[in-house]
C-alpha cells in the first residue's frame, strides 16, 4: 500500500479513536472519499495499535500504578490503585468474550455496511447527547459497585458496530451512571489499552510470520502516524471536555452519518 494512504488513515484513526465519532466507521469511508484501495484487516489493526500506546504515554502515571497493583490484586487491600485496575479488568471481559467469539466464527465483515454504519454514527450520536445532558457530576469511577463497571464494560460489545464509536459509548454508559466528564473519557481512553492491544494479538502474529519488510515498514508507519496524532487528541479532548460538553461531536456525528447513508444509495 503507498506511503500516503497510510499516513492519511493513521491522522484519521489517531483523531477519531477518542473523540466520540467512531474511528472505524472513518476508516471505513475514507477509500470512498480518497479512492484508494480499501486497507487490509492487519493494516486497519496497525492503525489501531499507536492509539493505546499514546494512552501509556499519555497516562504513563496512572498505567505505573497499574502495574503496581498487580500484585496486590487479589489481596483484601482497598486502595484506589487496585480498585481502578480492577475496574478495568473487568469492563474489558465482555470485549473479550464476544469479540472473541466474532473473530472465531469470522463476522465482523457482515458489519462492515455503509448502512448499518450511518445508522450506527447517528442514532449513538444522539444516544450520547442525551447522556451528557446532566450537569458534570462528580461520580468517582472508583466509587461505582463492579456490577455498574460491568455493565459499561458490556456497552463496548455495541462498539463492534462500526460507526457507534468504541470511546463514545463507554462515555455515554458512564455519562448515564452520573461519572464527571473527564473521568468519563479518561476511562474510555484507558481502557482502549487492554482492548485494542488484545484484539490486535493475532494480526500481529500474522505481520511476524511474513516476513515482509515492505509490509513491516507500512505497519510501523501506521503505528508512528497515529500514535503521534493521537497523543494531540487526547490531549485536546481531556481539556475540551474540563469546560464543555459533546455537542459539537453530536452534530459532527449526524451529519457524517447522513452523508454515509447518502453514498450507500
Amino acid at each position: 500500500m503507498p506511503i500516503l494512504p497510510i499516513i492519511i488513515l493513521g491522522i484519521i484513526q489517531g483523531a477519531t479513536e477518542f473523540l466520540p465519532i467512531s474511528s472505524s466507521a472513518h476508516l471505513i469511508i475514507a477509500p470512498y472519499l480518497f479512492s484508494f484501495q480499501n486497507q487490509s484487516l492487519v493494516i486497519d489493526i496497525c492503525l489501531h495499535i499507536g492509539t493505546p500506546l499514546a494512552v501509556i504515554f499519555y497516562f504513563r502515571n496512572d498505567v505505573f500504578d497499574y502495574l503496581l497493583a498487580i500484585p496486590k490484586l487479589f489481596s483484601s487491600e482497598n486502595r484506589q490503585e487496585t480498585r481502578n485496575l480492577k475496574n478495568l479488568i473487568i469492563a474489558t471481559i465482555p470485549i473479550v468474550l464476544v469479540g472473541g467469539l466474532i473473530f472465531i466464527l469470522d463476522l465482523a465483515h457482515l458489519l462492515r455496511n455503509l448502512q448499518v454504519i450511518g445508522f450506527a454514527t447517528i442514532f449513538f450520536g444522539i444516544l450520547l447527547y442525551f447522556a451528557d445532558l446532566k450537569n458534570n457530576q462528580i461520580n468517582e469511577l472508583s466509587k461505582i459497585s463492579f456490577k455498574k463497571v460491568f455493565i459499561i464494560g458490556c456497552s463496548q460489545i455495541l462498539a463492534i458496530v462500526p460507526g457507534t464509536s468504541r470511546a463514545g459509548i463507554i462515555y455515554t454508559t458512564c455519562r448515564f451512571y452520573k461519572i464527571s466528564r473527564v473521568e468519563a473519557a479518561k476511562f474510555s481512553m484507558l481502557l482502549s489499552i487492554p482492548t485494542i492491544l488484545i484484539s490486535s494479538f493475532i494480526p500481529l502474529i500474522e505481520i511476524i510470520d511474513k516476513k515482509d519488510v515492505t509490509f513491516t515498514g507500512d505497519a510501523i508507519a501506521a503505528i508512528l502516524v497515529s500514535f503521534i496524532t493521537a497523543m494531540f487528541a487526547i490531549n485536546f479532548l481531556i481539556k475540551w471536555v474540563s469546560n464543555h460538553t459533546m455537542l459539537p461531536f453530536v452534530i459532527y456525528r449526524i451529519i457524517l452519518g447522513s452523508i454515509i447513508l447518502i453514498l450507500a444509495n
